[in-house]
Formats: C-alpha cells, structure tokens, sequence
C-alpha cells in the first residue's frame, strides 16, 4: 500500500512538473510573440485599379493580434481617347491573420470607393431642337464596391505585401452627359446646350459587375 502511495505522489509530482514547464513555455512564446510583434505599418502600394498610393495598417491587441484595420488612399489622373479622368481611390476595412503576429497569410473584408471626375473632349451632342454639334462634357461617377481580398506580408521591419481579390459593385455602362456646344445654322454661328449618351470609358480592373484588385506593396512596421 505504502509502495502505491509513493509511486501516486511520484506522478503527481512528474505531471505537475511538465504542466508547469509547459506553461512556462506557453508564457515565453506569447511574450515573444508579443515583444516582436510589429502593431503599425505604413507604405505605398501599386497595382490595380489604384495605380500607386499610401497604405497604413494597425495591428489590434484582440483575437490574438489577427485583427488588422486598413487604410488605402490614391490619386491619379487617366486619358483615354479624347477624354481625361481624376480618379480618388479609398479602400478601407480589416484584415484577418491566420497566425498572432501580424503577418503572414490574411483575407480582407473592405469596402471601396472610386470617384472619378470624366471630362469628355469632342463629343457630338444634341440640343432639343435637334441641332447638333461638337462639344465638351464633364461628369462625377461615383463607385462603390465590397472588396474581399486575400494576401501575403513579410515579418520584417521593411515589409513586403501582395495582394489579389475582387470588389463586387454595380458599374455603369452608359453615361448620360450634358454640356455647350456650337453649330452654324443659315450661316450663323450658334452655341447651344445638348446632352448625349457615352460608354463608360475603359479604366484598368473594372469591369461590368465590379473591380479587379491586384497589387504590391512595400514600407515600414513599427
């Protein structure tokens, strides 16, 4: 009986041992985790549909650190025949890590916005009398989309981020455009005010039903 007892309280002390050096494991990984973990990033990213921007990201002390929001901003200017586009992209939202440090694998759940200004050059409009001549418009189209993106990023303090996915969003086809424009009519020559319809000018990454997203990315974590 005496030999059970002592064999018992020899386990007990074996298991109570691995258990606390287990924990003690446990501690140190989490803590290094923590002491290397990298919680701001800020950089520029290229690609499509925003050509080249600034990117910021900020680590959250929640779920482990794979709760990640984002920022996006770009401006660029495009001209596609005969017309000229200022384009503003915004892309905010969160990224999802797999692991606890703020980087490796991620999927992200955003949402969109381009805003376009499109100045059409040398379009035929009509007035509503029928008289028609050449042109210019302007028209502000707004974009929304909801964007799921998966991507990669570096541990290091210089990082390295890539990303693919699709922003899911209604796209125009037609564009209904007022603007001046002038004509002569039994030798006189007249300015009048028409409209006319165009196709949405063609713009890298959209398409019918939404946006593609591609890009690459580089900066700084602290």
């Amino acid at each position: 009986m005496r030999l059970i007892l002592t064999i018992i309280t020899f386990l007990v002390f074996l298991t109570n041992k691995s258990f606390s050096q287990n924990l003690q494991k446990i501690d140190t990984i989490e803590f290094d985790t923590i002491s290397n973990l990298k919680r701001f990033s800020f950089g520029i990213k290229f690609g499509i549909p925003n050509i080249l921007g600034l990117t910021s990201e900020a680590v959250l002390p929640i779920f482990r650190n794979r709760i990640s929001p984002y920022f996006d901003y770009s401006s660029f200017k495009l001209n596609p025949d005969k017309t000229s586009i200022d384009l503003n992209y915004t892309d905010y939202g969160v990224n999802i890590y797999i692991n606890s440090k703020g980087n490796g694998l991620y999927a992200s759940l955003g949402s969109g916005n381009l805003n376009s200004l499109i100045f059409f050059d040398e379009i035929e409009l009509t007035d509503e009398n029928g008289n028609k001549g050449l042109g210019s418009a302007q028209l502000k189209e707004n974009i929304n989309t909801f964007n799921i993106k998966l991507g990669i990023k570096s541990n290091s303090k210089i990082f390295f981020r890539l990303e693919v996915g699709y922003g899911i969003g209604k796209i125009p086809n037609n564009l209904n455009l007022t603007g001046s424009f002038s004509y002569e009519k039994d030798g006189i020559s007249n300015i009048s005010y028409g409209s006319s319809n165009e196709s949405f000018p063609t713009i890298p990454g959209i398409g019918k039903k939404g946006i593609i997203i591609g890009n690459f990315g580089f900066g700084i974590s602290l």
